[in-house]
């Protein structure tokens, strides 16, 4: 009788994996859940396109247009065209394997095979975050959008530079924000303020914290500078758009019986857009390597303003805080910061209205 080995292969069926693993992280990822993602059908139908890019045209608002004129029998009334653009975002290809050996499993009694299955959700969700993060510094760290969609507090933490930073969006203040954004620090900050108010939902398992009605979302991926600076983001419904695709031979499972005494390989495969609507991947841009690096997401230049940037969803908050409040590991693992004052962003050209 031959030998039967159980491996991996048959405790995971890779296209069912691949489904799993989608439905995971789009059920536990608390950006999508808080509304700070937005899943676009119609980012999602692009990304198995052939190309780098993601082309989303779009036709300005007639709100913006001249005034109306007199209406007179002795005139003819004038016709008003209307003008279109088109945003440009990435498609990030990514990949990412997890393994084990034979010995490892045998010796440690650890479950291996099952913190793959069951955590590879969980770390696509870790990855969405830090892409998010990474192209926010980048977009504020352009000069249109920097100067019209960010505030630079002189002063300490406070409700008062919130305020400010949220009326960076004018009229449309109330109406338009409903998530914020904040380091741990930050929320302790806030809490020794008294700036938060806790909400429990009839529905909810545990209560959550709002300001002004706004949920608060906590990510110590946000930086502080060497300064104590921190960054905080204010988020409007629908200001980022999100997607994934499951490309061909999405899950693999990779068996190599003599290596290492054995060891088993589970490889991932996905595409997915993370864009803040309202701007575009500059013209000019072009990545060094065959896809854009997280350096180069979190750059200026690499971005452009391709509407009015009040009209952008997302304020940028910078503040001092109380160094009572930084823990000592957040200072030595966000020292470098990643968002650039005003006086030293790129500056893009702004078209459309």
């Amino acid at each position: 009788m031959a030998d039967n080995y159980a491996t991996l292969k048959d405790t995971i069926i890779p296209a069912v994996f691949a489904n799993y693993v989608s439905n995971l992280s789009t059920k536990t990822n608390r950006l999508i859940n808080s509304g700070i993602l937005t899943p676009d059908p119609s980012l999602g139908s692009q990304l198995m396109a052939p190309g780098d890019f993601i082309t989303l045209p779009f036709v300005n608002d007639i709100a913006d247009a001249d005034d109306a004129q007199s209406w007179a029998d002795t005139q003819d009334i004038e016709v008003e065209g209307l003008t279109t653009g088109s945003q440009r975002a990435f498609k990030f290809r990514q990949a990412k394997s997890f393994g084990y050996t034979d010995i490892s499993q045998l010796v440690s009694g650890a479950p291996l095979r099952e913190m793959i299955a069951n955590r590879f959700g969980a770390y696509w969700n870790f990855q969405d975050q830090k892409l998010l993060i990474d192209i926010l510094a980048g977009v504020f760290s352009n000069t249109d959008i920097h100067t019209a969609k960010a505030f630079d507090d002189t002063a300490t933490f406070g409700p008062k530079g919130f305020l400010a930073a949220i009326g960076r969006l004018g009229d449309l203040q109330d109406q338009t924000f409903n998530k914020i954004m904040v380091n741990s620090a930050t929320y302790s900050e806030m809490k020794s303020q008294q700036m938060i108010d806790t909400i429990q939902p009839s529905e909810a398992v545990k209560p959550f914290g709002t300001y002004n009605g706004m949920e608060i979302v906590v990510d110590d991926d946000l930086p502080i500078d060497d300064n104590g600076v921190a960054t905080s983001y204010i988020f409007g419904n629908g200001s980022v758009g999100y997607s994934t695709a499951t490309p061909s031979n999405a899950v693999e499972i990779e068996r190599l019986p003599r290596k290492n005494g054995g060891q088993t390989a589970v490889i991932n495969r996905r595409i997915v857009t993370t864009h803040v609507l309202g701007t575009s991947v500059a013209k000019s841009f072009t990545p060094t390597g065959q896809t854009v690096t997280p350096q180069e997401l979190a750059t200026g230049s690499t971005w452009e303003s391709i509407v009015d940037p009040r009209n952008i969803k997302i304020v940028q908050y910078n503040a001092k805080l109380d160094k009572e409040f930084i823990p000592e590991k957040v200072k030595k693992s966000n020292t470098s910061g990643t968002n650039a004052p005003a006086s030293t962003a790129t500056s893009s050209t702004t078209q459309g209205k």
